[in-house]
């Protein structure tokens, strides 16, 4: 039977990590008398296999080996969500050629109206003028609104 802390000195742990295991453990490994806790040899070794199986995990060779899953694991996520970025970035593309197609109809409708506006106004130009021989708009004296609306 050892005391707590003469296991951590073996397994060149500190006491509480000790202390820790010793509270996982059934009470039929232990043993205490007055303050002294002390762990009984089957105690002593499943506390040695818990710390050992625990070292060996943290070790440099299992680190190696569970880095590259970890490098794995963070380039499927990158992969993953470079994949959705570029699946927003197609379909803001084609809204984007959507609204300049429309943007392009728009703009020739204008023009078009722009363009029979002014047909509509130089009409109405010749129309209040008469012509001259030469294809030339002659101007009438002003009339008065009432001669305009009355014919005099």
């Amino acid at each position: 039977m050892k005391t707590i802390r003469q296991v951590a000195d073996e397994l060149g742990v500190s006491k509480d990590k000790i202390k820790y295991q010793v509270r996982k453990l059934p009470s039929n490994y232990l043993v205490k008398k007055g303050n002294i806790t002390y762990l009984n040899e089957d105690g002593i070794l499943n506390i040695r296999d818990l710390m050992l199986g625990k070292t060996m995990q943290n070790s440099s060779v299992n680190n190696q080996v569970n880095i590259p899953s970890e490098e794995n694991e963070i380039y499927k996520i990158l992969k993953s969500e470079l994949e959705a970025k570029n699946k927003l970035i197609d379909e803001q593309q084609q809204s984007i050629n959507k609204l300049t197609a429309a943007l392009e109809r728009t703009t020739a409708s204008l023009q078009a109206a722009q363009m029979l506006h002014g047909g509509t106004m130089h009409k109405q130009l010749l129309d209040d003028g008469q012509r001259s021989p030469h294809g030339e708009v002659e101007h009438q004296p002003k009339r008065k609104f009432l001669q305009r609306i009355f014919g005099k």
